[in-house]
């Protein structure tokens, strides 16, 4: 209680404008997982700084209730972005109206209100327009890019899952051991599965943003399959609509974005350490300081991996490569003894130069990647993932073939151009900023559910062998939530 009563007591009349708070996650609208807004911090003359005069340790960040003063049950982060920029986080664990944050920067007490019922994501208060909801989460069909979902549906303008069904049978259901599906039915905003194959743990990624989503907003009513595995399933043969997290040349699938970047988005501040925003809050070696050479490491999903190792063997001073562990390749395991050490991906920016080379797929790795400060090296591929059709070679990336043929000539020609490699750095971190937030993430979500819902023909049915996933057994979210909707009708109380 004493600490309520020092925030209550402090004086916040002395707002001064020499900091500036802005960004989504002081409306309460903006509902996502983690909410974020950012200080911009000024001198005194009123110009912007471009530079840290304060330090995380020393800036207080609370969050109360306007009503009571009392303190909200919450997690909160503060990152310094070090050019002038703080970017402020918070996970709710409990509904608020109307929420009080207060800041102390330096000398400044900052405060502001968020005006509105605000929900922690473990709770069920779903929104019943969608065009709002996309609104408020800042990615209207004006600023959300679909191209790739444009692509993947053009195939597929009417949809007969009962026809679907029967041709999945045939082609995935019996064979246990290689294919792993699950058959969605979502009726009345609530998730109902049937799942096939001895594989099928990653559909606690599809349940948890699934459930999330339904917390959060009315979904359509939508039958659907959805493939587990990370290889693309829907091939020229007759292809089928079948849900995935990644999309090739050769296939017909219709991507969502991945379930690694999916999940960083649900598990931000929570289980995950690696989230869109880490590689640009960290603090990396500046860019005249940083190694420049190309780097990679991972394991041998590919043959590439292998011949990029032999590639910095024989340029050791223009790459460092170098594999983790093997398991594809084990009979050539000699010849790449010893393996490194793990380097957690916020270090790789010490080096200039990201190779990015595809994995078993395309490599999950790339959102990160274009979030930080390093000129990346992209493998021609004919796997993607739900964004890279708005990616431009040059612009966000240099493209190198797939046997890297070229890649020594083009990493010498990043360090003979030096500026321009610093310009497409930034290009790539703008199109992070722009496309793969997370709220860009949901909204992509909800965009295909949305879309594949218009062209569906048969009727929704809910067999009887069918699962409810049921709320209470999501781990994507704390079940202590105190939440309390204001959206639904005689429902005063739910623990999630």
């Amino acid at each position: 209680m004493l600490f309520v009563l020092i925030i209550h007591l402090i004086s916040i009349t002395s707002v001064s404008t020499q900091s500036r708070l802005y960004g989504p996650g002081l409306r309460a609208s903006f509902q996502v997982p983690v909410r974020y807004f950012y200080l911009q911090s000024y001198d005194s003359k009123g110009h912007k700084l471009n530079y840290s005069s304060q330090s995380v340790d020393h800036i207080i960040f609370h969050l109360t209730r306007v009503s009571d003063q009392l303190s909200v049950h919450s997690y909160r982060k503060i990152d310094d972005l070090n050019d002038g920029t703080y970017l402020f986080r918070y996970r709710l664990y409990e509904s608020v109206e109307n929420l009080h944050l207060y800041i102390r920067f330096g000398n400044e007490d900052i405060e502001h209100i968020v005006k509105g019922y605000i929900y922690s994501d473990g709770c069920y208060c779903p929104q019943k327009n969608l065009t709002e909801w996309f609104n408020s989460l800042e990615c209207s069909s004006s600023s959300l890019s679909i191209s790739q979902l444009r692509e993947d549906l053009k195939l597929f303008n009417k949809i007969d899952m009962n026809k679907i069904i029967n041709k999945a049978k045939e082609k995935y259901f019996q064979y246990p051991q290689t294919y792993a599906l699950c058959h969605y039915v979502i009726k009345n905003n609530k998730i109902y599965r049937k799942c096939y194959g001895e594989h099928i743990g990653f559909k606690t990624f599809s349940d948890a943003v699934l459930l999330s989503l339904s917390r959060k907003i009315i979904l359509p009513d939508i039958e659907f399959l959805m493939n587990l595995g990370d290889y693309p399933l829907s091939n020229d043969d007759d292809p089928i609509p079948i849900i995935s997290w990644c999309g090739s040349e050769q296939t017909h699938d219709i991507i969502l974005p991945t379930y690694e970047i999916t999940e960083a988005t649900l598990q931000m501040l929570s289980r995950t350490t690696l989230d869109i925003f880490a590689l640009r809050t960290t603090h990396h070696l500046p860019w005249p300081k940083k190694i420049p050479k190309g780097f990679f490491r991972g394991r041998d999903s590919c043959q590439e991996r292998l011949n990029l190792v032999r590639l910095s063997k024989k340029y050791p001073d223009l790459i460092d490569a170098n594999l983790t562990r093997m398991f594809f390749f084990r009979d050539q395991k000699s010849e790449f003894e010893p393996f490194a050490e793990y380097i957690p991906m916020t270090k790789f920016f010490d080096y200039k130069y990201q190779i990015s080379l595809d994995g078993t797929v395309a490599s999950y790795r790339l959102p990160y990647l274009l979030a930080g400060d390093g000129l990346i090296f992209k493998q021609t591929s004919s796997y993607y993932e739900h964004f890279y059709r708005d990616l431009i070679p040059y612009k966000h990336y240099i493209p190198i073939k797939k046997d890297l043929s070229d890649l020594i000539e083009k990493i010498q020609w990043a360090k003979d151009h030096d500026d321009e490699a610093q310009q497409i750095v930034k290009r790539a971190q703008r199109f992070t900023q722009r496309n793969l937030l997370p709220n860009h993430i949901l909204c992509y979500h909800v965009q295909v559910l949305q879309e594949y819902a218009k062209r569906l023909i048969s009727p929704i049915k809910i067999s009887s062998d069918m699962e409810l996933v049921q709320h209470e057994f999501d781990e994507s979210h704390i079940k202590k939530d105190n939440c309390v909707c204001h959206r639904l009708e005689n429902l005063n109380h739910i623990d999630l």
